[in-house]
């Protein structure tokens, strides 16, 4: 089927949405997005601190696994418009030259998102995008759907394809309001979670990362919740003023349940992951042996910066001390902050901060085919409205622009 009779409308001037205008305007098919902000792509503006981490250049099937429960689910996709697809169009479609970087993070060479986001809304065509229109509910009619702003305007669409966002960043403009809309059409919200987030402290463990705030470390990082382990992340953790950061805390951040003011949970950091218990203690005792006037937290720098050392002695209770004069308890205190060093968590991390949302739309009730709503013919639900959510580094821009094709795709045929 044609452009012929066709109308559709996008709600929502996100990555998902832009695309989305993007391969309809390449099929000639009429469209418009609707946009509540005064501006489209604003999110985008965030992603990859400003540069715009646009995809992850690995193959579909090592690119699943980033995505947790929903990595079968997205597979059909994300094979059928491939991160390399995804280069190829925004290079020669859209004319922003990509670089590959470390971990196959995918950039512009410009090293700015607007640079992405500009070029967007060029190919487009601003006279396709409404700004200003809060989408709040939606008709379904024989020919299609009314869409309705918060103002009363209304748009009819042939099809209808839903890229409101998630809850993450709402001064943005995803502040959750798409959800409404998708319960109103009939489908199922699982509960939401701010994921690839920052994660506060307690004030006590607060007094430490404050003081070693900007310097990252490598390190295992388990979540515990009412004293079980509920997940573990490794790689980069960086101190904040308030609490903790970096690639490995944020992929916790989505195991985190809102009710972790009322259980006790903590972040566990261990410095020497491939180190088990006794080969530290050994190592410890070795180095000790074999420099007795060097001071114990110098030793300890070994495998922390100095910086940290020196804040995990005051928590030994070793600062100070002489590698001679370090008992073997008090060695016993190094080893169990060099290991099991816990931060306690008050607060679940804030949506205010979070650049995805876990939970959304339920994928049972949406084709992952076409991303087709399976109870309401002609509407589509793309993006962070899906209860998708990945890992950073490409993949969230990745799915929303693969989930955005075949939505496409489908209408198409």
């Amino acid at each position: 089927m044609g452009a012929e009779g066709k109308k559709v409308a996008i709600v929502g001037a996100g990555a998902a949405g832009l695309f989305a205008g993007c391969f309809l305007k390449k099929e000639g098919i009429p469209f418009v997005i609707l946009e509540r902000g005064d501006k489209p792509g604003r999110k985008l503006l965030l992603t990859g601190h400003g540069r715009c981490n646009i995809t992850n250049n690995k193959s579909p099937k090592m690119l699943k696994d980033g995505y947790h429960e929903a990595g079968s689910y997205i597979y059909s996709a994300i094979s059928s418009f491939t991160p390399e697809d995804a280069v190829s169009f925004i290079e020669r479609e859209l004319k922003v030259k990509l670089k590959e970087e470390e971990n196959y993070r995918v950039f512009p060479v410009s090293d700015k998102a607007e640079s992405i986001r500009s070029a967007l809304v060029s190919y487009i065509g601003s006279e396709n995008i409404v700004t200003g229109f809060c989408c709040i509910d939606m008709d379904k009619t024989e020919e299609g759907f009314v869409v309705i702003s918060d103002r009363g305007d209304k748009v009819e669409a042939s099809e209808v394809i839903l890229a409101c966002g998630g809850r993450s960043f709402p001064e943005t403009g995803s502040d959750g309001t798409g959800y409404k809309v998708a319960e109103s059409m009939g489908h199922t919200i699982t509960p939401l979670i701010p994921a690839l987030a920052s994660v506060e402290v307690s004030t006590k463990d607060r007094e430490f990362t404050s003081a070693v705030s900007g310097v990252s470390v490598n390190a295992d990082a388990s979540l515990f919740c009412d004293r079980k382990k509920r997940a573990t992340g490794t790689g980069s953790v960086l101190f904040t003023h308030k609490g903790l950061s970096g690639p490995a805390i944020m992929e916790l951040s989505r195991e985190i349940p809102r009710n972790i003011a009322s259980s006790e949970g903590w972040i566990e950091l261990d410095f020497t992951p491939h180190r088990s218990d006794e080969e530290l203690d050994r190592e410890l005792l070795q180095e000790m042996e074999g420099h007795p006037d060097s001071k114990i937290t110098t030793l300890a720098s070994r495998y922390v910066p100095s910086s940290v050392a020196d804040k995990l002695g005051e928590r030994a209770g070793v600062t100070d001390l002489r590698a001679k004069m370090v008992t073997k308890n008090a060695r016993k205190e190094l080893l169990k902050v060099l290991k099991h060093l816990p931060f306690h968590i008050d607060t679940p991390p804030a949506y205010e901060t979070a650049y995805v949302t876990r939970g959304g739309v339920a994928l049972k009730e949406i084709e992952r085919k076409s991303m087709g709503s399976k109870l309401v013919p002609g509407l589509y639900v793309i993006g962070e409205m899906l209860d998708i959510d990945g890992v950073s580094g490409g993949y969230n821009l990745q799915a929303a622009m693969s989930e955005a094709f075949i939505a496409v795709r489908d209408i198409m045929e």
